[in-house]
């Protein structure tokens, strides 16, 4: 209930992190015949979750995060939520496969951009088929009960 508040605010990420989450899990799970990662409100899931982490899972939440905006500054000098939405999909998909970069001569890296990737996707997806959008979508009907429990149908003594 408290996630569906008017008046919510992050508890742990700032203004710009939560935007930023916002339009990224927009774009990795957009609102297509079913509601998308925004209309489930992952980014309000995934702050409270990540108020309640360790330092080094948050530290690397927004490692990510920050990585996502550092590239978008290199490649288009502006912050990721405030690139036309064509360059932000350009942006995901340069970072959502592995590959490496390397020069000539030299030993290739790999390409620390799919990490990150990998690690703000996995956040989103889990947190979207947690919310009852995502659980809805996977199947479930909406209720908690799915008819009476039988029980063994032993006899006391018989499993042996």
């Amino acid at each position: 209930k408290e996630l569906i508040r008017s008046d919510w605010k992050p508890v742990f990420l700032d203004e710009h992190q939560n935007q930023t989450l916002i339009v990224l899990s927009d774009l990795i799970i957009p609102e297509t015949d079913t509601p998308g990662a925004k209309k489930a409100l992952v980014n309000r899931f995934i702050d409270l979750l990540l108020a309640a982490e360790t330092p080094g899972t948050q530290r690397s939440f927004l490692n990510s995060l920050a990585y996502l905006d550092g590239l978008s500054i290199q490649q288009h000098r502006s912050g990721f939520v405030h690139l036309p939405r064509e360059k932000q999909v350009e942006l995901l998909n340069l970072i959502a496969y592995p590959h490496t970069l390397g020069t000539w001569g030299e030993k290739a890296n790999e390409f620390e951009g799919f990490t990150h990737f990998s690690n703000l996707k996995g956040w989103i997806s889990r947190a979207y088929y947690s919310s009852e959008i995502g659980m809805r979508e996977l199947g479930w009907d909406g209720s908690s009960f799915h008819g009476d429990l039988q029980g063994c149908s032993h006899s006391p003594g018989e499993h042996k």
